[in-house]
């Protein structure tokens, strides 16, 4: 693999000089290029520009409040709201550090391994029976977001 570097030199358009030179690959990158891939989100479309990008669905908001919310908004929410259901149902406790702590925010589901993947799915399933009976309370709702947004 050869990469091609220019170096566009002067202040003018009649004025540039060009410069360009070649530098071959070296022997680490075919493993680095591996790295890369293997290490890339599967969510990176989603990084692009928010005008670029198709609106954001949300269980609790429409429309332009859901695209202009971000995931650290949609974050304190549901911790505030976790934190007022644990003074009703103290079980819910047990649910913090696996998925509302700030390792649970920067959790990215693609790049787990599958047995990570397995453990996540069964604490996601074991809070929404524990949140089933406040099912229509209004907390519960923005925990539900988070977890829709965060862990899809």
């Amino acid at each position: 693999m050869v990469i091609l570097f220019e170096l566009m030199m002067g202040t003018g358009i009649a004025g540039r000089d060009a410069i360009s030179f070649s530098i071959n690959s070296l022997n680490c990158a075919p493993t680095l290029a591996a790295q890369l891939a293997q290490n890339a989100s599967l969510n990176a479309s989603l990084l692009v520009d928010r005008w670029r990008r198709r609106p954001t669905t949300s269980y609790l908001f429409t429309g332009k409040d859901a695209d202009e919310l971000d995931l650290e908004s949609i974050y304190a929410l549901s911790v505030n709201s976790l934190l007022g259901l644990c003074s009703v149902e103290p079980k819910l406790r047990e649910f913090e550090d696996d998925l509302f702590s700030e390792q649970a925010k920067e959790t990215d589901r693609t790049l787990l391994t599958k047995e990570r993947i397995a453990e996540l799915d069964e604490k996601i399933e074991e809070i929404l029976w524990a949140l089933g009976p406040y099912l229509m309370e209004p907390p519960t709702a923005k925990i539900l977001e988070w977890l829709i947004r965060r862990f899809r």
